[in-house]
């Protein structure tokens, strides 16, 4: 009798310490580095940003808190725009009062505006800060209707719980999250003959 009892303790123990670590993940936050960071998967769940339509359910759907979907500015498709639709909701704000004054599309203000060129009215770099990001689109959706469309919303696989069924692909009413093989699969693997004396132009 004592020793069930000792191993119901253990049990009990162990199933408590599985749930903290999976709590611990879930609420933990991105990391200061924001590096994309593979996991030991063969799949990936990630976002087709054709057929995403920044709607919000990324925001809410996914089971990490806060979701595992950040914002991202593609830097070969921003035109650094002193004014940037994913910024600031005035497009015809004086240069001088963005910083101050101006109005963000983010609610959290996750999107950082850094000058590297021309001063107030030459050329800015725009970023998301993934600490801050909650995946609600805003900033891309701004981007795609109004600007060069350079922002879209990703799932970090650092981030990811990896789920079997991923909430947001369930929720998502564009069929946007696809879940991609992180190498090249062929699923054809054995259903061809290989012959090395065609390849060498034997076989012509």
């Amino acid at each position: 009798m004592k020793r069930r009892n000792y191993l119901r303790t253990v049990g009990h123990l162990f199933g408590i310490s599985v749930l903290g670590a999976a709590t611990a993940r879930v609420f933990s936050p991105p990391s200061e580095e924001a590096a994309f960071i593979a996991q030991g998967r063969r799949f990936a769940w990630q976002i087709n940003p054709d057929l995403c339509r920044q709607c919000g359910i990324c925001e809410t759907a996914c089971v990490r808190k806060p979701s595992a979907v950040k914002a991202l500015n593609d830097p070969k498709k921003c035109s650094n725009c002193v004014v940037c639709y994913g910024h600031i909701t005035n497009k015809y704000i004086d240069s001088d009062k963005i910083d101050r004054d101006g109005e963000r599309v983010c609610p959290v203000n996750a999107v950082t505006r850094t000058n590297f060129s021309g001063g107030l009215d030459g050329m800015f770099l725009y970023e998301q800060d993934p600490r801050r990001c909650i995946a609600c689109g805003k900033c891309v959706k701004r981007c795609n209707n109004h600007g060069t469309g350079s922002m879209f919303l990703a799932i970090r696989p650092d981030l990811c719980l990896g789920c079997n069924e991923c909430a947001i692909a369930i929720a998502c009413p564009h069929g946007a999250i696809e879940r991609i093989p992180r190498e090249a699969v062929d699923d054809y693997l054995g259903d061809y003959w290989f012959d090395s004396t065609y390849m060498m132009g034997e076989g012509a």
